[in-house]
């Protein structure tokens, strides 16, 4: 393969049989990183999911919440948050980290 053109020359029916399989399995792992890029970002979980992608406890989360750090909807009379918020959250305050360094 070259240049993403596939040379037809020389090449047995069970090497474009695979060929064929390692394009299709890239394109697939591409287009699913993607949904789950655009359906993470829209999902919103509990409070328990909540707790759990932070690493705290619900004390915690409600202070979280009245500082203003996410943004908080209301389905059935239980709170929502966005889990892409959650993560963002997460990523730049690395709970873990900061008790390693005390540690």
């Amino acid at each position: 393969m070259q240049n993403n053109n596939i040379i037809l020359h020389s090449i047995t029916p069970a090497e474009l049989k695979e060929l064929l399989r390692e394009l299709v399995r890239e394109e697939f792992e591409n287009i699913n990183q993607e949904m789950q890029r655009v359906i993470g970002e829209d999902d919103l979980v509990s409070t328990g999911t909540a707790c759990r992608i932070l690493g705290v406890c619900s004390k915690v989360l409600r202070y979280l919440v009245q500082e203003g750090h996410f943004t908080v909807f209301y389905h059935m009379k239980e709170k929502r948050y966005i889990r892409a918020e959650l993560l963002d959250f997460r990523n730049q305050h690395r709970v873990s980290r900061l008790k390693k360094l005390k540690g």
